[in-house]
């Protein structure tokens, strides 16, 4: 019986799994901290409208950095770790100020007259649940806390364990690019297309070419045909 070959991680793997993951993550957690601020704002909870701006920026560190890796800068990495952190400071900022800020009178004090009436209809006392309401919001925003360690923090060691690899697969995707030296080209090519223009003598194809590639913008449609025509011009000597 043959065991199963064990595949290791190539460079180039890493690179395009943190730059998917990253991009899916990064937009994600913009879209979220985007809707969750409008809603507090809607709330009135301008702490919270803080808040979400500031994981909205984490978000887009995040998204910077994947662009940056997609345009081989190796320093892409790097934002990808500072955004985890910087969602995971922030978030853990917010669940610690409503832990130390909750006070007891005040929720009793924003309770609804519907809802005073419908404690009162099960013979509760409002001061009898303060326990379990401060127990709640201990619980809920101690799991937020938790699971913000876990996953940004976690996410953040993760982006930087694949440095390494990811700067090899940058290096060696520059060195296997060819080398971008722009073509010298004769000025007289260019003397002969400026008088063709003026003449009113267009290649026709190469004119729709170019209104192609420029959207229709007049500007940069002649850019191009002047550029495809000098190249056209050129190989022909």
């Amino acid at each position: 019986m043959t065991k199963p070959k064990a595949t290791s991680l190539t460079p180039e793997k890493a690179l395009a799994s943190v730059r998917r993951f990253s991009r899916l993550n990064g937009w994600s957690v913009v879209i979220v901290a985007a809707l969750g601020t409008f809603l507090t704002l809607l709330l009135g909870d301008f702490l919270g409208v803080g808040i979400g701006l500031l994981v909205v920026v984490g978000g887009m560190m995040e998204v910077h950095g994947n662009r940056r890796l997609a345009a081989l800068d190796p320093k892409g990495m790097s934002w990808l770790v500072r955004s985890q952190f910087t969602v995971l400071a922030v978030i853990l900022v917010y669940a610690v100020s409503r832990l130390g800020s909750f006070d007891g009178e005040m929720a009793l004090a924003n309770l609804t007259p519907e809802m005073r009436a419908a404690l009162q209809e099960l013979q509760l006392d409002p001061r009898e649940l303060l326990p379990l309401v401060k127990l709640t919001v201990f619980l809920t925003y101690g799991t937020v806390a938790v699971v913000t360690c876990v996953y940004q923090g976690g996410l953040g060691l993760f982006y930087r364990s694949r440095i390494p690899l990811v700067n090899k697969a940058i290096a060696a995707a520059k060195s296997a690019r060819p080398p971008t030296v722009a073509p010298k080209v004769d000025q007289r090519f260019y003397n002969a297309v400026a008088a063709e223009m003026s003449a009113g003598d267009i290649e026709q194809g190469l004119w729709a070419r170019a209104l192609a590639e420029s959207d229709g913008q007049e500007a940069r449609c002649k850019a191009i045909y002047i550029r495809l025509r000098v190249i056209e011009l050129s190989k022909l000597g």
